[in-house]
């Protein structure tokens, strides 16, 4: 006679054991064995840490009175219980959109059969933050059993892993716990009772999510959170709620109870304007535009430390200096030297620190320009430098105290780390694929590499700032070649950049005193 009393597994034991018998199959192939992780963590590939907690106590509302539940913004394409979601994800595309509307955390789903994802979405996720000012901590969301899978999730970019109490032995969620803060790596530990929240508090665990969904039968009950919030009062634990939340209403209940960070998926997998809809569920402000700064102007070519200090009065905020031999406006060492002491004695000072506004989360290359600009320094000196080596570069930079160096696209991208200062790369119109590329350049000059007189074809340039982001956010540019007096104010209307380069050398833009004047009454 059949038994039909047996009791049918859980989801969460279905789960289990399914990804029990994926780890052993990546733990025993070639070149993913828990020796090969191993080795690859001992030569220091895996990209650096950000500290959870700490990054979890930001968001665009921390500085205000009453800020709201941060972020932890997740990247699911698939569920259980839902099915599909969003199954055309792009992981990266999506990481960017949370991290730039402001998430604290970018969750990321790497489980392959239920939710569709994997560890390389993690990892591209991960690329995709990694040059921001303030990049979002990356979190593997996975069913966590090994610790061959926290070794992986370091390896490939996490910052955290998820533990979740409901799934683990209590020796063994120990263990785990124990493991991924050898790898530095502060878990974010779910639970999803008050048994289950006990153990938690007792591995002394500074984040904790309550998880609003059973994962034994996928049921939601939002009251979970809410029951368990006095267990953690008085406690140093960051308290996170999960599952569930889909309305400004939901967030605002866990605000009240002391719920310092909210996790959300489906409903931002959903989403027609992701951004707007962040801000709408947490409440937290419209970003201030950008103020409309004036446009910048940098005079390449100046040996003659008199002229510089005119030009700077007559509102030049860059002074380039050529260091190339083959050059008529190759400046020396030593003159450099002189007209850099000269230049620095004039200067007002930066502003201080605490006189600069917060900024809000921006791409690479906006981060860079507004940093520049809030310095309050003018004018900034520019070395500029043809065929150089990178021992060239960095004693200049010393000798001559540069503030910036400005490059050509030949130079190797494994120098510009290396460089002290912002770096300036310049790119002919033809070739701008890399002009946007966050991380290593700080600027991107682009010569219409045209002379003085010629026709210039402004709308290539105006292309190149409109690829960044689908124009949400224009590449900001240095324009350069081909720009008079008489065509700058057409450059400013077309092309829209945020800095014009003229040049002190016969033939290029006429008289700098003339183009400065220009470009004064182009702004106007």
């Amino acid at each position: 006679m059949t038994d039909t009393t047996k009791k049918q597994p859980t989801i969460l034991e279905t789960i289990y054991a399914q990804r029990a018998k994926d780890v052993e199959a990546a733990k025993s192939t070639a070149g993913t064995t828990p020796d090969d992780i191993a080795a690859l963590l001992a030569m220091h590939l895996a990209p650096p840490l950000i500290p959870l907690v700490s990054r979890l106590k930001r968001n665009p509302s921390s500085n205000s009175a009453s800020p709201s539940p941060s972020l932890m913004a997740e990247i699911k394409r698939a569920s259980p219980s839902k099915g599909p979601i969003a199954m055309s994800t792009n992981a990266a595309a999506q990481a960017l959109t949370y991290a730039l509307s402001g998430a604290s955390v970018i969750s990321v789903l790497t489980e392959p059969t239920w939710f569709k994802g994997s560890l390389l979405d993690m990892r591209l996720a991960r690329q995709a933050v990694d040059a921001l000012p303030d990049r979002p901590a990356i979190l593997r969301k996975e069913f966590i059993l090994d610790e061959y899978q926290i070794a992986e999730a370091r390896l490939h970019g996490a910052d955290t892993v998820l533990l979740i109490v409901a799934m683990l032995p209590p020796e063994r969620l120990t263990a785990l716990y124990a493991y991924s803060l050898s790898l530095g790596m502060e878990p974010l530990v779910e639970v999803n009772n008050a048994r289950e929240m006990e153990l938690a508090l007792a591995l002394g665990a500074k984040v904790i999510g309550v998880n609003n969904r059973n994962l034994h039968d996928f049921q939601v009950d939002m009251g979970t959170t809410s029951r368990l919030v006095d267990m953690v009062k008085e406690r140093d634990v960051i308290l996170c709620a999960l599952s569930g939340i889909s309305s400004p209403k939901d967030v605002q209940v866990y605000k009240e109870q002391g719920v310092r960070a909210v996790l959300i998926g489906e409903a931002l997998m959903r989403a027609t304007d992701t951004s707007a809809f962040i801000r709408n569920l947490l409440q937290w402000p419209e970003p201030e535009p950008e103020k409309k700064q004036r446009t910048w102007v940098m005079v390449s070519g100046m040996k003659d430390a008199k002229q510089a200090k005119l030009l700077a009065e007559a509102g030049a905020d860059l002074i380039s200096l050529t260091f190339d031999s083959n050059s008529e406006s190759n400046i020396t060492l030593e003159e450099a030297a002189a007209l850099s002491k000269e230049i620095r004695a004039q200067r007002s000072p930066s502003l201080s620190p605490a006189t600069t506004p917060p900024l809000s989360p921006s791409p690479w290359l906006t981060a860079q320009k507004r940093n520049l600009q809030l310095t309050g320094v003018r004018p900034l000196l520019v070395g500029t430098f043809r065929s150089p080596t990178l021992p060239d570069i960095l004693r200049t930079i010393a000798v001559a105290q540069l503030d910036l160096v400005q490059v050509d696209e030949s130079v190797p991208d494994g120098w510009i780390p290396h460089i002290p200062v912002p770096v300036i790369r310049r790119f002919k119109i033809g070739n701008t694929a890399e002009v946007s590329r966050p991380g290593l350049h700080s600027f991107a000059l682009v010569d219409l590499g045209v002379n003085g007189g010629n026709a210039v074809d402004l709308k290539k340039a105006a292309e190149v700032i409109q690829a960044g982001e689908a124009a949400k956010w224009p590449v900001p540019i240095i324009l350069s070649g081909g720009l008079t007096t008489q065509n700058i104010r057409e450059a400013f209307e077309v092309v829209a950049p945020w800095a014009v380069e003229t040049s002190v050398e016969k033939g290029l833009a006429g008289d700098a005193h003339d183009f400065l004047a220009a470009v004064k009454g182009a702004r106007q």
